[in-house]
Protein backbone atom coordinates (compact mmCIF):
# COMPACT_ATOMS: atom_id res chain seq x y z
CA UNK A 1 0.00 0.00 0.00
CA UNK A 2 2.74 2.44 0.89
CA UNK A 3 4.50 1.97 -2.43
CA UNK A 4 1.30 2.50 -4.43
CA UNK A 5 0.54 5.60 -2.39
CA UNK A 6 4.01 6.93 -3.11
CA UNK A 7 3.52 6.51 -6.83
CA UNK A 8 0.13 8.25 -6.74
CA UNK A 9 1.53 11.20 -4.82
CA UNK A 10 4.54 11.44 -7.13
CA UNK A 11 2.14 11.73 -10.05
CA UNK A 12 0.21 14.41 -8.22
CA UNK A 13 3.48 16.21 -7.47
CA UNK A 14 4.49 16.26 -11.09
CA UNK A 15 1.03 17.50 -12.04
CA UNK A 16 1.28 20.43 -9.63
CA UNK A 17 4.83 21.33 -10.61
CA UNK A 18 3.80 21.26 -14.25
CA UNK A 19 0.67 23.32 -13.67
CA UNK A 20 1.95 26.23 -15.74
CA UNK A 21 2.18 23.99 -18.80
CA UNK A 22 -0.61 21.49 -18.02
CA UNK A 23 -3.95 21.22 -16.27
CA UNK A 24 -4.29 21.66 -12.53
CA UNK A 25 -7.54 20.81 -10.86
CA UNK A 26 -9.25 23.85 -9.29
CA UNK A 27 -7.18 26.19 -11.49
CA UNK A 28 -7.91 24.83 -14.98
CA UNK A 29 -10.91 23.11 -16.56
CA UNK A 30 -10.95 19.37 -15.94
CA UNK A 31 -14.22 18.89 -17.87
CA UNK A 32 -16.65 20.74 -20.09
CA UNK A 33 -19.66 18.86 -18.70
CA UNK A 34 -21.50 20.19 -15.67
CA UNK A 35 -24.21 18.41 -13.69
CA UNK A 36 -26.83 20.77 -12.21
CA UNK A 37 -29.30 19.93 -9.45
CA UNK A 38 -31.89 22.69 -9.05
CA UNK A 39 -34.14 23.97 -6.29
CA UNK A 40 -32.66 22.07 -3.38
CA UNK A 41 -34.20 23.22 -0.12
CA UNK A 42 -31.33 24.09 2.21
CA UNK A 43 -33.51 25.43 5.00
CA UNK A 44 -36.64 27.33 5.95
CA UNK A 45 -36.90 30.66 7.72
CA UNK A 46 -39.21 33.60 8.29
CA UNK A 47 -39.40 36.11 5.45
CA UNK A 48 -41.26 39.42 5.13
CA UNK A 49 -41.51 39.76 1.35
CA UNK A 50 -45.33 39.58 1.64
CA UNK A 51 -45.17 42.33 4.35
CA UNK A 52 -46.25 39.78 6.95
CA UNK A 53 -43.88 37.26 8.58
CA UNK A 54 -44.19 33.91 6.80
CA UNK A 55 -42.12 30.75 6.59
CA UNK A 56 -40.10 30.58 3.35
CA UNK A 57 -38.36 27.69 1.63
CA UNK A 58 -34.70 28.58 1.03
CA UNK A 59 -33.41 27.05 -2.18
CA UNK A 60 -30.11 26.52 -3.96
CA UNK A 61 -28.84 25.09 -7.25
CA UNK A 62 -25.75 22.88 -7.11
CA UNK A 63 -23.27 22.68 -10.01
CA UNK A 64 -20.79 19.77 -10.12
CA UNK A 65 -18.22 18.49 -12.62
CA UNK A 66 -19.97 15.61 -14.37
CA UNK A 67 -18.69 12.07 -13.75
CA UNK A 68 -16.15 13.30 -11.22
CA UNK A 69 -14.43 10.73 -9.01
CA UNK A 70 -13.24 13.12 -6.31
CA UNK A 71 -15.61 12.90 -3.36
CA UNK A 72 -14.43 15.75 -1.14
CA UNK A 73 -14.36 18.95 -3.17
CA UNK A 74 -14.04 22.60 -2.13
CA UNK A 75 -17.24 24.60 -2.39
CA UNK A 76 -17.87 28.03 -3.93
CA UNK A 77 -21.19 29.68 -3.07
CA UNK A 78 -22.44 32.53 -5.27
CA UNK A 79 -24.91 35.18 -4.03
CA UNK A 80 -26.93 37.19 -6.57
CA UNK A 81 -27.50 40.94 -6.77
CA UNK A 82 -30.92 42.62 -6.68
CA UNK A 83 -31.08 45.26 -3.93
CA UNK A 84 -32.77 42.73 -1.60
CA UNK A 85 -35.94 42.82 -3.71
CA UNK A 86 -37.24 40.45 -6.42
CA UNK A 87 -36.34 41.06 -10.08
CA UNK A 88 -38.52 43.61 -11.89
CA UNK A 89 -39.91 44.88 -8.57
CA UNK A 90 -36.37 46.09 -7.80
CA UNK A 91 -36.29 48.04 -11.08
CA UNK A 92 -33.72 45.59 -12.46
CA UNK A 93 -33.79 42.48 -14.65
CA UNK A 94 -31.50 40.71 -12.16
CA UNK A 95 -31.91 39.49 -8.59
CA UNK A 96 -32.13 35.67 -8.51
CA UNK A 97 -29.91 32.58 -8.42
CA UNK A 98 -30.76 32.14 -12.10
CA UNK A 99 -29.06 35.42 -13.10
CA UNK A 100 -26.85 34.73 -16.11
CA UNK A 101 -23.71 36.10 -14.44
CA UNK A 102 -24.23 33.83 -11.42
CA UNK A 103 -24.99 30.76 -13.55
CA UNK A 104 -21.92 31.32 -15.74
CA UNK A 105 -19.55 31.70 -12.76
CA UNK A 106 -20.99 28.56 -11.16
CA UNK A 107 -20.46 26.60 -14.38
CA UNK A 108 -16.87 27.85 -14.64
CA UNK A 109 -16.04 26.85 -11.08
CA UNK A 110 -17.68 23.42 -11.57
CA UNK A 111 -15.67 22.81 -14.75
CA UNK A 112 -12.53 23.31 -12.66
CA UNK A 113 -13.61 20.68 -10.14
CA UNK A 114 -15.35 22.74 -7.47
CA UNK A 115 -18.85 22.24 -6.16
CA UNK A 116 -20.48 25.56 -7.08
CA UNK A 117 -23.70 26.69 -5.45
CA UNK A 118 -26.10 29.44 -6.52
CA UNK A 119 -28.48 30.29 -3.71
CA UNK A 120 -31.49 32.44 -3.08
CA UNK A 121 -31.97 34.15 0.28
CA UNK A 122 -34.80 36.02 1.96
CA UNK A 123 -35.70 39.39 0.46
CA UNK A 124 -37.62 42.44 1.57
CA UNK A 125 -37.12 45.94 2.98
CA UNK A 126 -38.70 49.38 2.67
CA UNK A 127 -36.72 51.47 0.16
CA UNK A 128 -39.53 53.97 -0.47
CA UNK A 129 -40.11 55.07 3.12
CA UNK A 130 -39.73 58.85 3.61
CA UNK A 131 -37.88 58.04 6.84
CA UNK A 132 -34.12 57.65 6.52
CA UNK A 133 -34.11 55.52 9.67
CA UNK A 134 -36.71 53.17 8.22
CA UNK A 135 -34.81 52.82 4.94
CA UNK A 136 -31.54 52.19 6.74
CA UNK A 137 -32.88 49.86 9.42
CA UNK A 138 -34.88 47.70 7.02
CA UNK A 139 -31.91 47.44 4.63
CA UNK A 140 -29.58 46.36 7.46
CA UNK A 141 -32.19 43.83 8.57
CA UNK A 142 -32.49 42.48 5.01
CA UNK A 143 -28.71 42.09 4.82
CA UNK A 144 -28.73 40.38 8.21
CA UNK A 145 -31.30 37.82 7.00
CA UNK A 146 -29.21 37.26 3.88
CA UNK A 147 -26.14 36.68 6.06
CA UNK A 148 -28.07 34.18 8.18
CA UNK A 149 -29.22 32.33 5.05
CA UNK A 150 -25.72 31.98 3.61
CA UNK A 151 -24.51 30.58 6.92
CA UNK A 152 -27.49 28.22 6.89
CA UNK A 153 -26.51 27.05 3.40
CA UNK A 154 -22.93 26.31 4.50
CA UNK A 155 -24.20 24.30 7.47
CA UNK A 156 -26.67 22.44 5.24
CA UNK A 157 -23.87 21.31 2.93
CA UNK A 158 -21.71 20.17 5.84
CA UNK A 159 -24.71 18.35 7.31
CA UNK A 160 -25.44 16.68 3.96
CA UNK A 161 -21.90 15.32 3.95
CA UNK A 162 -22.13 14.06 7.53
CA UNK A 163 -25.67 12.69 7.62
CA UNK A 164 -26.92 12.12 4.07
CA UNK A 165 -24.07 10.31 2.35
CA UNK A 166 -22.52 13.47 0.92
CA UNK A 167 -24.73 13.61 -2.21
CA UNK A 168 -22.94 16.69 -3.58
CA UNK A 169 -19.37 15.56 -2.90
CA UNK A 170 -18.47 18.51 -0.68
CA UNK A 171 -15.35 18.83 1.43
CA UNK A 172 -14.68 21.22 4.30
CA UNK A 173 -13.27 24.17 2.31
CA UNK A 174 -15.68 26.99 1.47
CA UNK A 175 -15.46 30.26 -0.44
CA UNK A 176 -18.39 32.66 -0.74
CA UNK A 177 -18.72 35.23 -3.51
CA UNK A 178 -21.38 37.76 -4.36
CA UNK A 179 -22.37 40.14 -7.14
CA UNK A 180 -23.73 43.58 -6.25
CA UNK A 181 -25.81 43.30 -3.09
CA UNK A 182 -24.56 39.73 -2.84
CA UNK A 183 -21.12 41.33 -2.44
CA UNK A 184 -22.38 43.17 0.64
CA UNK A 185 -23.40 39.83 2.14
CA UNK A 186 -20.12 38.08 1.28
CA UNK A 187 -18.04 40.88 2.82
CA UNK A 188 -20.23 40.94 5.93
CA UNK A 189 -19.89 37.17 6.22
CA UNK A 190 -16.14 37.58 6.67
CA UNK A 191 -16.26 40.49 9.09
CA UNK A 192 -19.48 40.67 11.10
CA UNK A 193 -19.06 38.47 14.16
CA UNK A 194 -19.49 40.50 17.34
CA UNK A 195 -22.88 41.99 18.15
CA UNK A 196 -21.89 44.37 20.95
CA UNK A 197 -18.96 46.04 19.22
CA UNK A 198 -20.21 45.92 15.63
CA UNK A 199 -24.00 46.30 15.63
CA UNK A 200 -24.46 48.61 18.61
CA UNK A 201 -22.54 51.42 16.93
CA UNK A 202 -24.49 54.70 16.65
CA UNK A 203 -25.00 54.30 12.87
CA UNK A 204 -26.95 51.08 13.50
CA UNK A 205 -29.31 52.48 16.14
CA UNK A 206 -32.61 54.27 15.50
CA UNK A 207 -32.47 57.51 17.48
CA UNK A 208 -35.58 59.14 16.02
CA UNK A 209 -36.92 58.96 19.58
CA UNK A 210 -33.93 60.09 21.67
CA UNK A 211 -35.57 58.80 24.82
CA UNK A 212 -35.91 55.30 23.36
CA UNK A 213 -33.03 54.42 21.00
CA UNK A 214 -33.62 51.08 19.27
CA UNK A 215 -30.87 48.96 17.65
CA UNK A 216 -31.64 48.01 14.07
CA UNK A 217 -30.79 44.40 14.92
CA UNK A 218 -32.11 42.85 18.13
CA UNK A 219 -31.01 39.17 18.34
CA UNK A 220 -33.99 38.16 20.47
CA UNK A 221 -36.18 39.22 17.53
CA UNK A 222 -34.03 38.50 14.45
CA UNK A 223 -32.11 35.52 15.82
CA UNK A 224 -28.36 35.21 16.20
CA UNK A 225 -25.82 35.64 13.38
CA UNK A 226 -26.02 31.92 12.59
CA UNK A 227 -29.82 31.53 12.61
CA UNK A 228 -29.39 28.65 15.04
CA UNK A 229 -31.90 29.93 17.58
CA UNK A 230 -35.41 31.34 17.62
CA UNK A 231 -36.16 35.02 17.20
CA UNK A 232 -39.57 36.20 18.38
CA UNK A 233 -41.32 39.47 17.56
CA UNK A 234 -43.48 40.84 20.42
CA UNK A 235 -46.90 41.88 19.09
CA UNK A 236 -49.66 43.93 20.68
CA UNK A 237 -52.97 42.49 19.47
CA UNK A 238 -55.24 44.42 21.83
CA UNK A 239 -54.01 47.96 21.20
CA UNK A 240 -53.18 48.68 24.83
CA UNK A 241 -49.49 49.20 24.09
CA UNK A 242 -48.48 45.99 25.85
CA UNK A 243 -47.30 43.03 23.74
CA UNK A 244 -49.47 40.04 24.48
CA UNK A 245 -48.07 37.49 22.04
CA UNK A 246 -44.89 36.61 20.11
CA UNK A 247 -44.59 35.91 16.40
CA UNK A 248 -41.63 33.82 15.13
CA UNK A 249 -39.13 35.99 13.21
CA UNK A 250 -36.30 33.46 12.94
CA UNK A 251 -36.24 29.67 13.21
CA UNK A 252 -33.10 27.55 13.71
CA UNK A 253 -31.60 25.39 10.95
CA UNK A 254 -28.91 22.69 11.08
CA UNK A 255 -27.79 23.41 14.62
CA UNK A 256 -24.43 21.92 15.55
CA UNK A 257 -22.70 22.33 12.19
CA UNK A 258 -20.08 24.95 11.36
CA UNK A 259 -20.79 27.90 9.09
CA UNK A 260 -17.12 28.94 8.90
CA UNK A 261 -15.69 29.79 5.47
CA UNK A 262 -12.12 30.13 4.22
CA UNK A 263 -12.38 33.21 1.97
CA UNK A 264 -14.87 35.63 0.42
CA UNK A 265 -14.98 37.65 -2.78
CA UNK A 266 -17.17 40.36 -4.23
CA UNK A 267 -18.00 41.87 -7.60
CA UNK A 268 -19.42 45.23 -6.60
CA UNK A 269 -20.78 45.53 -3.08
CA UNK A 270 -19.33 47.20 -0.01
CA UNK A 271 -19.17 47.06 3.79
CA UNK A 272 -21.54 49.17 5.88
CA UNK A 273 -18.71 49.69 8.37
CA UNK A 274 -14.97 49.21 7.77
CA UNK A 275 -14.21 48.78 11.48
CA UNK A 276 -15.88 45.37 11.20
CA UNK A 277 -12.79 44.24 9.25
CA UNK A 278 -10.05 43.12 11.63
CA UNK A 279 -6.69 41.34 11.53
CA UNK A 280 -6.88 37.57 11.32
CA UNK A 281 -10.08 37.38 9.27
CA UNK A 282 -10.32 35.38 6.06
CA UNK A 283 -8.82 36.60 2.76
CA UNK A 284 -11.00 38.79 0.52
CA UNK A 285 -10.80 39.40 -3.22
CA UNK A 286 -12.65 42.29 -4.88
CA UNK A 287 -13.64 43.14 -8.47
CA UNK A 288 -15.35 46.50 -8.81
CA UNK A 289 -15.89 49.33 -11.25
CA UNK A 290 -13.92 52.38 -10.14
CA UNK A 291 -16.90 54.64 -10.95
CA UNK A 292 -19.60 52.29 -9.64
CA UNK A 293 -22.70 54.53 -9.22
CA UNK A 294 -24.55 52.30 -6.73
CA UNK A 295 -21.86 50.87 -4.44
CA UNK A 296 -19.00 53.14 -3.32
CA UNK A 297 -15.56 52.18 -4.57
CA UNK A 298 -13.98 54.15 -1.72
CA UNK A 299 -16.12 55.75 0.99
CA UNK A 300 -19.51 56.90 -0.23
CA UNK A 301 -23.26 56.78 0.03
CA UNK A 302 -25.50 53.82 -0.70
CA UNK A 303 -28.68 55.04 -2.38
CA UNK A 304 -31.99 53.50 -3.37
CA UNK A 305 -31.43 52.66 -7.08
CA UNK A 306 -34.96 53.61 -8.15
CA UNK A 307 -35.34 56.85 -6.18
CA UNK A 308 -31.81 58.08 -5.46
CA UNK A 309 -32.63 58.46 -1.74
CA UNK A 310 -29.75 58.13 0.74
CA UNK A 311 -29.63 54.97 2.86
CA UNK A 312 -26.23 54.63 4.54
CA UNK A 313 -22.56 55.50 4.17
CA UNK A 314 -20.46 52.47 3.21
CA UNK A 315 -16.92 51.49 2.27
CA UNK A 316 -16.16 49.77 -1.03
CA UNK A 317 -13.48 47.56 -2.48
CA UNK A 318 -10.65 50.09 -2.31
CA UNK A 319 -11.09 50.61 1.43
CA UNK A 320 -11.72 46.92 2.08
CA UNK A 321 -8.56 45.89 0.24
CA UNK A 322 -6.42 48.55 1.90
CA UNK A 323 -7.46 47.24 5.31
CA UNK A 324 -7.23 43.53 4.44
CA UNK A 325 -3.75 44.05 2.98
CA UNK A 326 -2.55 46.16 5.92
CA UNK A 327 -3.73 43.53 8.40
CA UNK A 328 -2.00 40.75 6.45
CA UNK A 329 -5.28 38.95 5.82
CA UNK A 330 -4.56 38.83 2.08
CA UNK A 331 -0.94 37.69 2.27
CA UNK A 332 -1.98 34.45 0.61
CA UNK A 333 -2.60 36.39 -2.64
CA UNK A 334 0.94 37.78 -2.90
CA UNK A 335 2.73 36.74 -6.07
CA UNK A 336 -0.46 35.92 -8.00
CA UNK A 337 -0.72 37.31 -11.51
CA UNK A 338 -2.00 40.84 -11.97
CA UNK A 339 -1.94 40.71 -15.79
CA UNK A 340 -5.09 39.58 -17.63
CA UNK A 341 -6.74 39.59 -21.03
CA UNK A 342 -9.72 41.91 -21.45
CA UNK A 343 -11.55 40.69 -24.55
CA UNK A 344 -14.20 43.41 -24.42
CA UNK A 345 -12.88 46.88 -23.62
CA UNK A 346 -9.18 46.08 -23.74
CA UNK A 347 -8.59 48.48 -20.84
CA UNK A 348 -8.57 45.92 -18.01
CA UNK A 349 -5.40 43.95 -18.63
CA UNK A 350 -3.14 45.29 -15.89
CA UNK A 351 -4.26 45.69 -12.27
CA UNK A 352 -1.37 48.02 -11.43
CA UNK A 353 -2.19 50.30 -14.38
CA UNK A 354 -5.88 50.37 -13.42
CA UNK A 355 -4.98 51.15 -9.81
CA UNK A 356 -2.81 54.04 -11.01
CA UNK A 357 -5.71 55.31 -13.09
CA UNK A 358 -7.90 55.10 -9.98
CA UNK A 359 -5.24 56.97 -8.00
CA UNK A 360 -4.28 54.39 -5.39
CA UNK A 361 -1.77 51.62 -4.68
CA UNK A 362 -2.09 48.27 -6.38
CA UNK A 363 -3.27 45.30 -4.32
CA UNK A 364 -3.12 41.61 -5.22
CA UNK A 365 -6.70 41.19 -3.98
CA UNK A 366 -8.28 44.08 -5.91
CA UNK A 367 -9.24 44.32 -9.58
CA UNK A 368 -10.18 47.95 -10.34
CA UNK A 369 -12.45 47.83 -13.40
CA UNK A 370 -12.17 50.69 -15.87
CA UNK A 371 -15.21 51.23 -18.08
CA UNK A 372 -15.74 53.90 -20.77
CA UNK A 373 -17.23 57.21 -19.74
CA UNK A 374 -20.92 57.30 -20.64
CA UNK A 375 -22.00 59.21 -23.72
CA UNK A 376 -23.33 62.68 -23.00
CA UNK A 377 -26.18 62.54 -25.51
CA UNK A 378 -29.48 61.48 -23.96
CA UNK A 379 -31.31 58.31 -24.99
CA UNK A 380 -35.12 58.32 -25.41
CA UNK A 381 -35.45 57.37 -21.72
CA UNK A 382 -32.69 59.50 -20.19
CA UNK A 383 -28.96 60.01 -19.93
CA UNK A 384 -26.58 57.07 -19.76
CA UNK A 385 -25.08 56.35 -16.32
CA UNK A 386 -21.72 55.01 -15.24
CA UNK A 387 -21.47 51.23 -15.43
CA UNK A 388 -21.56 49.39 -12.13
CA UNK A 389 -22.13 45.79 -13.24
CA UNK A 390 -20.83 45.28 -16.79
CA UNK A 391 -20.76 41.52 -16.13
CA UNK A 392 -24.59 41.26 -16.11
CA UNK A 393 -26.61 40.32 -19.17
CA UNK A 394 -30.24 39.30 -19.77
CA UNK A 395 -32.97 38.97 -22.38
CA UNK A 396 -33.98 42.62 -22.55
CA UNK A 397 -37.01 42.07 -24.78
CA UNK A 398 -38.48 39.52 -22.36
CA UNK A 399 -37.66 41.75 -19.40
CA UNK A 400 -39.31 44.77 -21.02
CA UNK A 401 -42.47 42.80 -21.76
CA UNK A 402 -42.85 41.68 -18.13
CA UNK A 403 -41.58 44.83 -16.43
CA UNK A 404 -43.67 47.22 -18.50
CA UNK A 405 -46.85 45.49 -17.31
CA UNK A 406 -45.78 45.30 -13.65
CA UNK A 407 -44.47 48.86 -13.55
CA UNK A 408 -47.34 50.27 -15.63
CA UNK A 409 -45.09 51.61 -18.39
CA UNK A 410 -45.48 51.71 -22.15
CA UNK A 411 -43.68 48.97 -24.11
CA UNK A 412 -40.00 49.71 -24.53
CA UNK A 413 -39.62 52.00 -21.52
CA UNK A 414 -38.41 49.45 -18.95
CA UNK A 415 -36.05 47.83 -21.44
CA UNK A 416 -34.61 51.23 -22.29
CA UNK A 417 -34.14 52.11 -18.60
CA UNK A 418 -32.50 48.75 -17.90
CA UNK A 419 -29.52 49.43 -20.16
CA UNK A 420 -28.82 53.04 -19.17
CA UNK A 421 -25.94 51.78 -17.02
CA UNK A 422 -25.00 48.90 -19.34
CA UNK A 423 -25.59 50.24 -22.86
CA UNK A 424 -23.59 47.58 -24.70
CA UNK A 425 -25.11 44.74 -22.69
CA UNK A 426 -25.03 41.47 -24.61
CA UNK A 427 -24.28 37.77 -24.23
CA UNK A 428 -20.87 38.36 -25.79
CA UNK A 429 -20.01 41.10 -23.31
CA UNK A 430 -21.25 39.01 -20.38
CA UNK A 431 -19.11 36.07 -21.43
CA UNK A 432 -16.06 38.28 -21.91
CA UNK A 433 -16.44 39.61 -18.38
CA UNK A 434 -17.03 36.07 -17.08
CA UNK A 435 -13.65 35.19 -18.60
CA UNK A 436 -12.02 38.16 -16.88
CA UNK A 437 -13.65 37.52 -13.50
CA UNK A 438 -12.85 33.82 -13.60
CA UNK A 439 -9.22 34.53 -14.50
CA UNK A 440 -8.95 36.90 -11.52
CA UNK A 441 -10.98 35.10 -8.86
CA UNK A 442 -10.06 31.44 -9.51
CA UNK A 443 -6.36 31.63 -8.52
CA UNK A 444 -7.30 33.63 -5.42
CA UNK A 445 -9.96 31.13 -4.39
CA UNK A 446 -7.47 28.32 -4.94
CA UNK A 447 -4.74 30.11 -3.00
CA UNK A 448 -7.00 30.77 -0.01
CA UNK A 449 -8.64 27.36 0.08
CA UNK A 450 -5.38 25.49 -0.46
CA UNK A 451 -3.29 27.58 1.96
CA UNK A 452 -2.48 24.43 3.95
CA UNK A 453 -2.01 22.31 0.82
CA UNK A 454 -4.80 19.93 1.80
CA UNK A 455 -7.66 20.34 -0.66
CA UNK A 456 -8.30 16.98 -2.28
CA UNK A 457 -7.04 16.70 -5.84
CA UNK A 458 -7.75 13.03 -6.33
CA UNK A 459 -5.59 11.58 -3.55
CA UNK A 460 -7.47 10.46 -0.45
CA UNK A 461 -7.20 12.75 2.56
CA UNK A 462 -6.57 9.77 4.82
CA UNK A 463 -3.41 8.97 2.87
CA UNK A 464 -2.30 12.59 2.80
CA UNK A 465 -2.57 12.66 6.57
CA UNK A 466 -0.19 9.68 6.89
CA UNK A 467 2.71 12.07 6.30
CA UNK A 468 1.60 14.06 9.40
CA UNK A 469 3.22 17.19 7.99
CA UNK A 470 3.32 20.57 9.66
CA UNK A 471 4.56 23.49 7.56
CA UNK A 472 4.82 26.86 9.25
CA UNK A 473 4.60 29.78 9.23
CA UNK A 474 2.53 30.41 6.09
CA UNK A 475 3.06 33.02 4.81
CA UNK A 476 6.71 33.16 5.96
CA UNK A 477 8.91 36.21 6.29
CA UNK A 478 12.37 34.70 6.80
CA UNK A 479 12.14 30.89 6.86
CA UNK A 480 9.75 27.94 6.62
CA UNK A 481 9.82 24.93 8.94
CA UNK A 482 8.82 21.49 7.67
CA UNK A 483 8.06 18.94 10.37
CA UNK A 484 6.89 15.32 10.16
CA UNK A 485 5.59 13.79 13.37
CA UNK A 486 5.49 10.24 11.98
CA UNK A 487 8.37 9.53 9.61
CA UNK A 488 11.78 11.09 9.21
CA UNK A 489 12.24 13.40 6.25
CA UNK A 490 14.52 12.26 3.46
CA UNK A 491 14.58 15.25 1.08
CA UNK A 492 12.87 18.56 0.38
CA UNK A 493 12.83 20.60 -2.83
CA UNK A 494 11.69 24.22 -3.13
CA UNK A 495 10.24 24.77 -6.62
CA UNK A 496 9.02 27.96 -8.30
CA UNK A 497 5.90 28.07 -10.46
CA UNK A 498 7.86 27.52 -13.65
CA UNK A 499 8.98 24.14 -12.30
CA UNK A 500 12.55 25.26 -11.55
CA UNK A 501 14.13 23.73 -8.44
CA UNK A 502 15.32 26.68 -6.34
CA UNK A 503 16.77 24.67 -3.48
CA UNK A 504 17.24 20.95 -2.79
CA UNK A 505 18.03 19.48 0.62
CA UNK A 506 18.87 15.77 0.65
CA UNK A 507 19.86 13.16 3.25
CA UNK A 508 17.95 14.99 5.98
CA UNK A 509 17.28 11.92 8.17
CA UNK A 510 15.44 13.99 10.77
CA UNK A 511 11.87 14.92 11.60
CA UNK A 512 12.33 18.61 10.88
CA UNK A 513 14.13 20.87 8.41
CA UNK A 514 14.15 24.62 7.75
CA UNK A 515 14.32 26.45 4.42
CA UNK A 516 15.54 30.04 4.50
CA UNK A 517 14.15 32.73 2.22
CA UNK A 518 17.55 34.37 1.70
CA UNK A 519 17.27 36.47 -1.49
CA UNK A 520 14.15 34.84 -2.92
CA UNK A 521 11.43 37.03 -4.35
CA UNK A 522 8.17 37.20 -2.44
CA UNK A 523 5.46 34.96 -3.86
CA UNK A 524 4.17 31.42 -4.27
CA UNK A 525 6.38 28.32 -4.25
CA UNK A 526 5.92 24.56 -4.07
CA UNK A 527 7.56 22.20 -1.60
CA UNK A 528 8.14 18.63 -2.74
CA UNK A 529 8.69 16.54 0.39
CA UNK A 530 9.82 12.89 0.51
CA UNK A 531 9.98 10.89 3.74
CA UNK A 532 12.11 7.87 4.66
CA UNK A 533 9.52 5.48 3.18
CA UNK A 534 9.57 7.32 -0.16
CA UNK A 535 6.09 8.75 0.46
CA UNK A 536 5.87 12.09 -1.34
CA UNK A 537 3.77 15.20 -0.93
CA UNK A 538 3.64 18.59 -2.66
CA UNK A 539 2.58 21.58 -0.60
CA UNK A 540 2.10 25.21 -1.51
CA UNK A 541 3.95 27.89 0.50
CA UNK A 542 4.30 31.66 0.40
CA UNK A 543 7.24 33.91 1.19
CA UNK A 544 6.30 37.50 2.06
Amino acid sequence: MKKIYSQILLGTSLLMVGSIMGQTRYLDNITEDVQITTNIEYGTNIGIITQAPALESLQMDVYEPANDTVSSRPVVLMIHTGSFLPPVFNGQPTGDKSDNAIVEMCKRFAKKGYVAVALNHRLGWNPVSPSEDVRRSTLIQAAYRGLQDVKTAVRFLRKSAAESGNPYGVGDKFAVGGNGTGGYISLSLATLNDYNSELLMPKFIDTSDPANPIPYIIPSIFGNFEATDFGMLPVDTTGDGIPDMEVPFCVPNHVGYSSEVDMVFNAGGALPEISWLEAGEVPMASFQCVNDPLAPYGVGNVIVPTTGEFVIEAMGSKIVQEAATTYGNNDVFEGLSTIFIDNWYGTNSDIAANAATAGHDSYFGLFPVITPAPATNPTPCGFLAEQGAPWDWWDNAAYDQIASVIQGQAPGVMGCLAILDNPDMSVEKGMAFADLMSDFFTPRVYAALNADGNIETGVGTEELNELSLSIYPIPATHSINIKSDAQQLKSVELIDLTGKVIESITNINAHQVTIEKNNLNSGLYLLKIIDENEASSVRRVIFK
